[in-house]
């Protein structure tokens, strides 16, 4: 029995491929989405137990993705660990201010998005964990 569902989305396939199969490997379920559109729809369908989220992506960025589903009682209370390029502060606000539980600046270890993944599920925090 998988440990969770997890949703993976970045518009960076190696990235996706990267995480997926670190995230499978520990026992998740894994769901991918390529940009911010599909990520919504993904959601919906799939309800993840947790999203690992780029910002900059093509069609929805990340924090649009965020509070979408921050504005949903069937998805608000998801935890979102952002994982981006993004390394500004004002950035690291929105992402807070969009309900990130994380904010995981790239490059990254998969080992650390991993033990994040595993805190969050783990601990039942589901924002401002960070």
């Amino acid at each position: 029995m998988a440990k969770g569902k997890i949703l993976v989305v970045d518009d960076e396939p190696d990235i996706v491929k990267t995480i997926s199969m670190r995230l499978k490997s520990s026992g998740y379920d894994v769901v991918t989405a390529m940009d911010g559109i599909q990520a919504v729809e993904v959601v919906m369908k799939e309800r993840p137990d947790l999203i690992v989220l780029d910002i900059r992506m093509p069609g929805r960025d990340g924090h649009g993705v965020a509070a979408r589903l921050r504005d949903s009682t069937e998805t608000a209370f998801t935890p979102i660990i952002f994982l981006t390029a993004s390394t500004t502060e004002s950035d690291y606000q929105t992402a807070v201010g969009a309900g990130a539980s994380k904010y995981v600046t790239k490059p990254f270890e998969p080992e650390e998005l991993v033990a994040a993944v595993e805190q969050l599920l783990q601990s039942g925090h589901k924002r401002y964990a960070l």
